[in-house]
């Protein structure tokens, strides 16, 4: 049995090695975890493999094989933004039009792009608006509305020129969140408000509310007219689901549907088959075979959009809060997730143990949590959601060093454990505890963890309340009493990529390094209260030690006794985290505005290392896996995470100091 086990470590070992030695071509790759959130979804009237799909932080994702496969396109927002609403030309295809909502940014606007989304211009005339809703109407696709904070926009000539046609003083058709065009007549419009449904017949001449039957505040979160009888409206809101059979006059709530189900985003017909019916809440997909009287449950993910393939009503598409996007080939009765290349995760932290990538992401339910990887970071599956956490969202993640494969992780107030690659979880019956006068557990806020291997496994928890320690893998704790990290908030604790006794710890107070595994501290100041901290560099073997600030690089080669700001090769200004590599010792990485510049001199000097691959992604940090040395890992606020070959990056470094 030990023989067939040490086999099966040799096997696993080899293969890690294996795949360290494996290149990455053609700059940095999308990695995952795939799937997230996804707001918004368009198909191309024309060609049912040709799909839009945006998401959060100005995201926008295309597939061109019928959501096979997705690429992120690029996309000039510079403002996190959310797209509530996407359009395809029904007569051009690769013509695309995306409603982005960047709050009071500059960045709100609608775009326009005419070749498949690699290059957009915002339109003038909205500028500055965020978009929540978008209409095109059936009869003539260059008329276009939009729904703002400030009302409705027309344009009758494909975007270039728009005028307001709601009503500018009043206050109930501020926040336009669905709007719709009657098939037969384009100057009829219909508008959903977060208090009341509006109709204009005469192209915002004149509008007036249409809400009988509704129940009073309902916020309209889609309109739907049947294009086989404009008479026939459908309503989704937060207080359930409508009907009008009388173009909007009169309205009679939906019944058959659980009182849970109340909060719909969105509502569909087949569009073989007006009598059926979808409709996307918080808690699912529902679908209705008689227009609405008796509803099934089909799906239960959170839904935001749904789209119909032109050319097959079968196929339909759900995008959703957390399963990223859902594909149905039988007419909305079963689904399965079609993510490869689409990622919306928010990675917090990422870690290697026993020949596998771990990596956790935060509020993202059963869809989120941690995530498991076996070779090398190219794929990725759900190890365990955040019911499998015990509740927690991860803070920190961190492995024991050594052959033991042993999983630490931190949540807002606990300390867990895992003994079998992640896939179960316990919490450490001990916890770093005050004394609370006012709370039978004195439990306090973790945010941050550390794990560090002398003679024995060393654990370091920096809390709201100070530094605690565990000699003993986390059995038990005791408060560090250092002058500074003492009864002072520890926001975070730095390690070497690999294990050693050399830790770092930042306080409200300040920087301070051990060279015992946080027995003993010592102060190591920055320069001035103007150089705020964001990340920290410590080297495996002593070595100089690279500060990310909001001022640019600092190095100092005395552990914190003088600091100097570095500038040959990158700008000072605020670089947001900051590495060495773990086996090339004066090797060293870091981001600043989503560029990667590498080091090879400890840095003292730095070059910019290749940037294809990381249009729109908006890099937290970067980690090195141990046992793959040849591999930079960037985690993104959105896109999950990215990979690229470190060989390459060198080999791009020298080939821009030799063109110079």
């Amino acid at each position: 049995m030990e023989f067939s086990k040490l086999r099966v470590r040799l096997a696993v070992r080899l293969a890690w090695v294996l795949l360290a030695a494996l290149p990455v071509f053609g700059g940095w790759k999308s990695s995952g975890p795939f799937g997230g959130s996804a707001r918004s979804i368009a198909i191309d009237p024309q060609n049912g493999s040709l799909l839009l799909v945006g998401a959060r932080d100005s995201l926008l994702f295309r597939s061109d094989d019928a959501a096979t496969s997705w690429k992120a396109l690029p996309f000039p927002s510079l403002t996190p933004g959310v797209f509530n609403a996407l359009l395809i030309h029904p007569r051009e295809s690769g013509h695309f039009y995306a409603g982005l909502d960047a709050g009071d940014s500059s960045d709100s606007g609608l775009y326009e792009s005419r070749d498949g989304g690699e290059h957009w211009l915002k339109l003038p005339g909205i500028s500055g608006l965020r978009i929540e809703s978008l209409a095109m109407s059936p009869q003539d696709p260059s008329v276009l509305a939009v729904g703002t904070q400030h009302g409705v926009y027309l344009s009758s000539d494909g975007g270039e020129a728009w005028r307001r046609i709601s009503v500018e003083n009043n206050p109930e058709m501020q926040d336009i969140t669905a709007l719709a065009f009657d098939p037969a007549h384009w100057n009829t419009i219909y508008a959903g408000t977060p208090h009341l449904p509006w109709k204009t017949s005469d192209a915002g001449a004149t509008w007036h509310p249409i809400h009988e039957g509704l129940i009073d505040d309902s916020d309209i979160f889609s309109l739907r007219v049947d294009p086989a009888r404009p008479e026939r409206l459908f309503a989704s809101a937060c207080s359930g689901i409508y009907r009008s059979e009388t173009a909007g006059e009169s309205w009679t709530k939906l019944t058959g549907i659980p009182g849970t189900q109340r909060r719909t985003h969105i509502i569909a017909q087949d569009p073989a088959n007006s009598d059926t019916v979808f409709a996307g809440t918080t808690l699912g997909l529902l679908k209705s075979s008689d227009a609405g009287r008796t509803w099934r449950h089909p799906v239960t993910e959170q839904i935001n959009w749904l789209a119909f393939d032109p050319s097959d009503a079968r196929i339909l598409y759900l995008a959703t809060e957390d399963a990223g996007i859902l594909k149905s080939t039988d007419g909305g009765e079963t689904f399965h997730a079609v993510n490869t290349g689409f990622a919306n995760h928010h990675l917090t932290q990422i870690a290697a143990a026993s020949g596998r990538l771990y990596a956790s992401s935060s509020y993202e339910g059963l869809h989120g949590g941690l995530f498991v990887s076996t070779d090398g970071g190219f794929d990725w599956s759900l190890r365990a959601n955040r019911q499998a956490l015990l509740g927690q969202n991860l803070n920190s993640l961190v492995s024991a060093p050594g052959p033991s494969g042993l999983l630490f992780a931190a949540g807002d107030d606990a300390v867990l454990k895992s003994a079998d690659a992640g896939k179960t979880w316990v919490r450490l019956l001990s916890q770093p505890r005050v004394a609370a006068p006012d709370s039978s557990s004195g439990r306090i806020r973790i945010h941050s963890l550390q794990a560090l291997r002398t003679s024995k496994l060393i654990l370091l928890a920096g809390t709201q309340a100070g530094l605690f320690r565990s000699p003993n893998s986390g059995l038990s704790w005791e408060r560090v009493t250092a002058d500074g990290v003492a009864h002072s908030a520890v926001l975070n604790v730095y390690a070497p990529p690999a294990g050693a006794s050399r830790v770092a710890a930042r306080t409200v107070q300040g920087l301070f390094v051990s060279d015992d595994a946080g027995v003993t501290w010592r102060a190591a100041s920055l320069p001035d209260t103007s150089f705020y901290l964001y990340d920290l560099a410590l080297p495996v073997e002593r070595g100089p030690i690279l500060a990310a600030t909001s001022r640019g690089v600092l190095r100092t080669s005395d552990s914190g006794t003088h600091w100097d700001l570095i500038t040959e090769g990158v700008p000072a200004a605020t670089v947001d985290s900051i590495r060495f590599h773990p086996q090339r010792t004066l090797d060293a990485y870091l981001v600043q505005y989503g560029k990667v510049y590498h080091s090879s001199d400890g840095g003292v000097s730095w070059k910019s290392v290749s940037a294809d691959g990381l249009e729109q992604s908006s890099i937290r940090s970067l980690w090195f896996a141990p046992d793959l040395p040849g591999r930079i890992f960037a985690l993104t606020a959105a896109r999950g995470a990215l990979l690229l070959d470190s060989t390459v990056a060198a080999t791009d470094a020298k080939q821009e100091t030799h063109g110079q």
